[in-house]
């Protein structure tokens, strides 16, 4: 009872708790980043054992959303993507959480390929891909910094 009424003081006072948006970025990942914080979806996808219950719910309610997957990388300064989609199946008693790659999604047979990337907050990001797609197209400067990964 005690935790409910601090989390709810908190919130009152303006403060998130620290596990609310354990994604939302503190500083940009990239040069003009910014512009993108408001796509941002809380799916921390670490498959740490610790972490089960927040990803597998945010998964669930994602799971017909298309979806970026963004990856920076320091080194070379460059930003990739790839559209997916976030798919949870319950198998043998538990829950699956995985990615496949919105052409596969969409589908209807053949060989899929499930993704499963260990989520690095540091460098990762997932958009919501319709709010992404406006932010790039109103940001040009966005584009020369984004290039989407092959398939």
């Amino acid at each position: 009872m005690q935790k409910i009424c601090l989390v709810v003081m908190l919130m009152l006072a303006g403060v998130r708790p620290p596990y609310a948006n354990a994604q939302t970025p503190t500083k940009p990942l990239f040069p003009g980043a910014e512009h993108l914080d408001s796509c941002v979806v809380e799916l921390p996808l670490t498959y740490a054992k610790k972490d089960k219950e927040c990803y597998t719910q945010a998964a669930r309610f994602l799971e017909d959303v298309e979806l970026i997957y963004l990856s920076y990388d320091q080194k070379t300064k460059a930003a990739t993507y790839t559209r997916v989609y976030v798919i949870t199946e319950t198998k043998d008693g538990g829950d699956l959480v995985y990615i496949e790659n919105a052409k596969d999604h969409l589908q209807m047979d053949g060989v899929k390929q499930a993704f499963f990337p260990k989520f690095k907050a540091s460098s990762e990001r997932f958009y919501n891909a319709d709010c992404f797609d406006a932010h790039v197209a109103a940001h040009p400067g966005l584009k020369e910094v984004l290039k989407e990964a092959q398939p």
